[in-house]
């Protein structure tokens, strides 16, 4: 496949990014376990670590966000390169932190099939996306790109020494960026966990965890609107 069609794949699937993926978890959340369950208790727990530490990396990389460096918008745009926090370390930090917690997703699953067939299809998925990214950086900042990609590797870091930004973390940025992100796969686990169970009576911890959940993004909410 030439090139430039890569790429027009990549701005398609980077545009329809937010939608694309529910058809599989859709059909995951129907199939369950079937047709080969991994019938082990903590294999299916430690998913839920996984997926955790997935959401630290881009609640890490939200908090030194800027506005139109972090791809939230429908087309790839950035007024800037960034070239420090975890982007010093991969150049594509937030696409990592996506894939432990989807691969988090399907490890609580259980299901051999879908873990294996998830990960193909989500490295096949970035890939194009990635291609589209890195060919509009290189575009517009050129060398410095260049160099960058040289120097930083996409996914697998090289180094653990991080270059920091001038400026502080902020947590309420980062709060604010990650929100709906963080409440939508909280709902997500809980809606597969009682789907594994058969749709089983909640216990009073997940309505309670659940709860809890809701009315801290709620209230995130709120004061993003406020703040705004």
């Amino acid at each position: 496949m030439e090139k430039e069609k890569k790429i027009e794949i990549g701005e398609f699937l980077f545009k329809n990014r937010g939608i694309l993926p529910l058809p599989f978890i859709i059909i995951l959340l129907i199939f369950g376990t079937y047709p080969i369950p991994i019938k082990n208790f903590y294999f299916r727990y430690f998913g839920v670590i996984v997926a955790i530490i997935g959401e630290l990396i881009r609640f890490f990389v939200a908090g030194f966000a800027k506005e139109k460096t972090s791809g939230r918008g429908m087309k790839i745009e950035a007024d800037f390169l960034v070239n420090f926090g975890l982007y010093s370390l991969v150049r594509n930090p937030l696409y990592l932190g996506n894939f432990f917690i989807f691969f988090g997703f399907l490890m609580f699953s259980g299901n051999l099939i879908f873990i294996l067939l998830g990960t193909i299809i989500f490295w096949v998925y970035y890939y194009y996306i990635v291609l589209a990214e890195e060919n509009f950086l290189l575009k517009k900042f050129g060398k410095a790109y260049e160099e960058y990609k040289i120097k930083v590797p996409r996914f697998f870091p090289k180094t653990l020494k991080i270059s920091w930004p001038e400026y502080r973390y902020s947590l309420k940025k980062a709060l604010f960026r990650e929100k709906d992100t963080i409440f939508i796969w909280i709902v997500s686990f809980i809606f597969l966990n009682q789907r594994l169970c058969g749709f089983c009576t909640p216990t009073k911890e997940i309505i309670v965890f659940f709860l809890l959940s809701f009315f801290l993004w709620l209230i995130v909410n709120i004061f993003k609107k406020k703040g705004s």
